[in-house]
Parts: structure tokens; C-alpha cells; sequence
């Protein structure tokens, strides 16, 4: 039987419920607004001063680059009999990138570049594949393992958040709320996922007619 998404549900549930407050909170401050913040002007300020190595920096938030790593995470979790974790690798970044376009964007109405920008959907899908491997770690490896995975996973969102920055497609306080908004929604996501596995695992199987009449 494959290994539940979330071992410590209840504290992670917790977790995802926390950021998604904070992810709001951060949305109520700077909804409506069309210019940056000071705190934001002062990292774009230093963040843009060098497009030219933010350039290749967001190959890794690139729409083709995130599909085919999705596309190859589910193959190998499928490979490997893993169906759970191939539900979650393609699940997650587009529930989590959907519901932010659709609903969070609009409610927000955060623009920069009159463009609606807060979550950043981009940065929203870069964390998402990443919380996938996150918890595929900590599902399987050892607790070392797990915090080493999640940190990297840190550096290499830090490293797209600051690429979509330094390129002014983004505030620093967008990519913020998608860290807070992916890394939550795939967390449900994962929850919900082992709680319909183990429903159909627990499902009563029909007996025969002969096996229900036998003593």
C-alpha cells in the first residue's frame, strides 16, 4: 500500500491554514494597489539593477521548463507505483495556479504594469512543484534528507522570486504571497488525496453469492 503524502496531517493542515492567512493578510495590505510599497521599492530598486543575470535565472519559471517537469515527475511517480504522488506532481501546480488566476488575482486586484499581479502565477507554479518534492522527501527519506530537500527547494524559489523581480515582472511581496498560497494548496491537496485513497482502500469488496451463504 503507497506511503501516505502526509504523515503529520494535522500539523501540516495547520500549516497550510496559517499561510493561507498570511497570504491574505499580505493580499488586504496591498490590494488595489497600482505602485509598490516602500519595502518592495527598495528590493526592486536593487534587484533591477542587473536584468542581464536575471534573464537566464527565470528559465526555471519558463511555462514549457515547469510542464515538462511535471510531466516527468508523474511519469517516474507513475513508474515507480506511486499514483498518489503522480495525482499530487499535476494536481497541485494546476489547482494551485488555477485558483490564483481565476479567484485570488481579481480579488486582489493588485496590478503592476496593468497587469494583475498579486499572487505571481508563475512563482505560484514554481512552488507548488516544488512542495511536491518537499513532501515526497519527507514521506520517504530521512528527517535530514527532508529538511536538506526543503531547503533547496528555498534556494531555488528565492532564486526564481528574485529572477521574476530583478526582470520587473513582479514586486517582491507577489512571489511572497505565491510562496505562502502554492506551498498551502498543495499541502490540501496532498490531505485530500490521502483521504480518498483511503476511502477507496477501505471500500468493503462484494462478496459472492456462494461466499455469503457459506458458514
Amino acid at each position: 500500500m503507497e506511503r501516505p503524502l502526509l504523515p503529520a496531517s494535522r500539523f501540516t493542515l495547520v500549516l497550510a491554514a496559517l499561510l493561507v492567512l498570511a497570504m491574505a493578510a499580505i493580499g488586504v495590505d496591498v490590494a488595489g494597489n497600482t505602485a509598490e510599497g516602500p519595502f518592495d521599492k527598495a528590493v526592486f530598486d536593487v534587484l533591477t539593477r542587473r536584468p542581464d543575470l536575471a534573464i537566464p535565472l527565470t528559465l526555471c519559471t519558463h511555462p514549457a521548463a515547469m510542464i515538462a517537469i511535471i510531466a516527468i515527475m508523474t511519469a517516474i511517480a507513475l513508474r515507480a507505483g506511486r499514483p498518489k504522488v503522480a495525482a499530487l506532481a499535476v494536481l497541485g501546480p494546476v489547482v494551485a495556479a488555477g485558483i490564483n488566476t481565476v479567484a485570488l488575482k481579481p480579488l486582489f486586484d493588485r496590478t503592476h504594469q496593468d497587469t494583475l499581479a498579486y499572487p505571481s502565477g508563475h512563482t505560484t507554479t514554481l512552488v507548488a512543484i516544488l512542495t511536491v518534492f518537499v513532501l515526497v522527501a519527507a514521506a520517504n527519506a530521512t528527517r535530514a534528507k527532508a529538511v536538506g530537500t526543503a531547503v533547496i527547494a528555498f534556494g531555488l524559489f528565492a532564486v526564481g522570486a528574485g529572477a521574476i523581480v530583478g526582470r520587473e515582472f513582479h514586486y517582491l511581496t507577489d512571489t511572497i504571497g505565491a510562496l505562502f498560497w502554492g506551498v498551502a494548496v498543495v499541502i490540501v491537496l496532498a490531505a485530500l488525496i490521502d483521504f480518498a485513497a483511503k476511502r477507496v482502500g477501505d471500500t468493503p469488496s462484494v462478496s459472492s453469492p456462494a461466499e455469503s451463504t457459506s458458514p
